[in-house]
C-alpha cells in the first residue's frame, strides 16, 4: 500500500475529500476561539450563506457533513477511494513535520536564541483551530493559488523549471509577509520573516512533488508541533 501511495502525486480531488477533516475542525473550532486565519475567505461566506445565525451556521456546516460522508461512501463503493489512504497521508505529513519542524526550530534556537509560535494560540483549542486554519486555507491560498499560479504566469517567459523556483520564491516571501500585515499581524523580525521563508518553501516543494492533501496536513500537524514547542 505504501509503495502505491508513493508512486505518485495526490489527484486534486482525493486531496479535497482528505483534508476535509482539517476543515470541519476549524469551521466548528472558530466558534470558541480567537483564531480565524487571516486569508480564510471562506467563513465569511459561509456567515453570509447563514444570514449570521448560529443556528443556520450549524445546520450548514452539519449539511456539508452529510454530503461528504454521502461521497465517502459513493466513492468507496464505486473503488475510487480507499478509506486506508488516510492514514498514509497522515503518516507521511507526520513525518515531513517533525523532521522539518525539528530542523528549523534547531537553527533557529542557535542563531536567534528563540522558538517562533503563533499569536493567536492561547490554549489547547486555539492552537487545534489555528493549525487547522493555517493547514488548510494558507495552503490553498499561497501553494494551490500562489504556486500553481505564479508558475503558469512565469512559464512563457522563463520556462516550466524555472517557472516553479520563481513562483516558489515569490509565494513563499509572500506568504511569510502575509503574518506581518493587518490588525492581528506579528512585529516584523527579520529572523522570523526568514525562517517562514524557508517554511514556506519547504511546503511549496511538498505540494509540488506530493500535492494538496499532504501539503496542507504537513503544515497543520508542523504548525501543531511548532507551537507546542514554544508554549
Amino acid at each position: 500500500m505504501l509503495v502505491r501511495h508513493f508512486g505518485g502525486r495526490v489527484d486534486p480531488f482525493t486531496s479535497s475529500i482528505l483534508v476535509f477533516p482539517l476543515f470541519l475542525v476549524y469551521q466548528v473550532g472558530i466558534l470558541s476561539s480567537n483564531g480565524q486565519n487571516g486569508v480564510d475567505f471562506v467563513t465569511r461566506s459561509l456567515v453570509d450563506l447563514a444570514h449570521r445565525d448560529l443556528g443556520n451556521y450549524l445546520v450548514l456546516l452539519c449539511g456539508m457533513l452529510v454530503t461528504y460522508a454521502a461521497i465517502v461512501v459513493i466513492l468507496r463503493r464505486l473503488g475510487s477511494l480507499r478509506p486506508r489512504t488516510f492514514g498514509p497521508v497522515l503518516l507521511e505529513s507526520s513525518f515531513y513535520a517533525l523532521s522539518m519542524g525539528s530542523i528549523i526550530l534547531y537553527v533557529m534556537r542557535q542563531v536567534e536564541g528563540f522558538v517562533p509560535g503563533l499569536a493567536l494560540a492561547t490554549g489547547p483549542i486555539d492552537v487545534l483551530v489555528v493549525s487547522a486554519g493555517a493547514g488548510l486555507h494558507e495552503e490553498l491560498i499561497f501553494r494551490v493559488a500562489g504556486v500553481t499560479g505564479l508558475a503558469w504566469l512565469f512559464a512563457g517567459i522563463t520556462g516550466p523549471k524555472r517557472a516553479f523556483v520563481a513562483a516558489l520564491i515569490v509565494s513563499s516571501v509572500l506568504f511569510s509577509l502575509a503574518h506581518h500585515v493587518g490588525p492581528m499581524s506579528e512585529p516584523f523580525r527579520f529572523a522570523t520573516f526568514t525562517y517562514r521563508v524557508l517554511a514556506g518553501a519547504f511546503f511549496a516543494i511538498v505540494y509540488k512533488v506530493r500535492g494538496f492533501a499532504v501539503a496542507a496536513w504537513t503544515h497543520a500537524l508542523y504548525d501543531v508541533y511548532v507551537i507546542g514547542l514554544s508554549d
